[in-house]
């Protein structure tokens, strides 16, 4: 009797031990292999992004880890096969940094930080560089090192966005913001300013046609022709010769009967 309780003892625990290995089988089957990463920056890229965004200043932000997809789009006018393909060259490709507008978002220019190397001191190109080429994307590498400058990494970058011309305040505005913005004046100087009164002019009154009369064109007035008007002498009796001054002659009276001679008088 204690041998037959001693084998339903010892069958219980086979088939609680093989149900368990089969629950642990099937969980670790179900179970989604995805862990989070400690840190989302490796340690030469937490160093070059501190030095970045001191290069580029407050005008502008620097975001990390984006997908080429993200800020590059195939243009519609392929068909659905070239679209595909050229979806699937940008699907895998990451930009290590992406440096935006802080007002606008515009994105400015991207960047990657190639790893070290000794053979070639210029990091390397790729099919990425073509990518950026030909979408028009200001696109720089840098090299990891122990030390960044700030001015040479300042210099690559703006240089690179020059190219697009790329302001950290040129903000287009749309057409309706532009109208809200024009009536809200409008407004505001209708109620300030009164509108000036219109005086109406008379309108002139033209005699009705007769639709069975035609109109009798109106003969143009003979302009006459101007005469010109010789000069006429006029005669000594009808000008006028103003006032009349006359002067007197001096007279002189001498006196003979006295040997003494007199001053003359005028």
């Amino acid at each position: 009797m204690q041998h037959f309780y001693f084998l339903i003892a010892l069958g219980a625990l086979a088939t609680l031990a093989f149900t368990f290995s089969l629950w642990r089988r099937f969980s670790q089957r179900n179970r989604l292999p995805y862990r989070v990463d400690a840190f989302l920056l490796s340690p030469p890229q937490r160093a070059f992004c501190a030095v970045l965004e001191r290069a580029v200043g407050q005008e502008y932000r620097v975001y990390a880890k984006v997908r080429a997809a993200d800020i590059i789009e195939v243009e519609r006018r392929l068909d659905r096969r070239a679209r595909e393909r050229a979806a699937e060259r940008i699907a895998e490709e990451v930009f290590d940094f992406v440096i935006c507008t802080r007002e606008s978002s515009a994105i400015a220019c991207a960047i990657n930080l190639a790893a070290r190397s000794r053979l070639s001191r210029r990091p390397p190109k790729n099919r990425l560089d073509r990518i950026c080429a030909a979408a028009k994307l200001p696109f720089v590498r840098f090299r990891e090192s122990d030390v960044y400058s700030v001015v040479e990494i300042e210099e690559q970058v703006f240089s690179a966005m020059q190219t697009l011309k790329i302001h950290p305040r040129a903000e287009e505005i749309s057409a309706q913001d532009t109208r809200e913005a024009l009536r809200d004046l409008s407004d505001v100087i209708g109620d300030k300013v009164p509108e000036p009164r219109r005086t109406k002019r008379p309108i002139r009154s033209t005699p009705p046609t007769h639709p069975t009369e035609p109109a009798t064109p109106s003969t143009p007035t003979a302009i006459k022709p101007r005469t010109r008007t010789e000069p006429r002498l006029h005669l000594h009796e009808d000008l006028d010769i103003g006032p009349e001054i006359r002067m007197s002659e001096p007279r002189i009276e001498v006196e003979f009967d006295s040997d003494r001679p007199k001053r003359a008088r005028i």
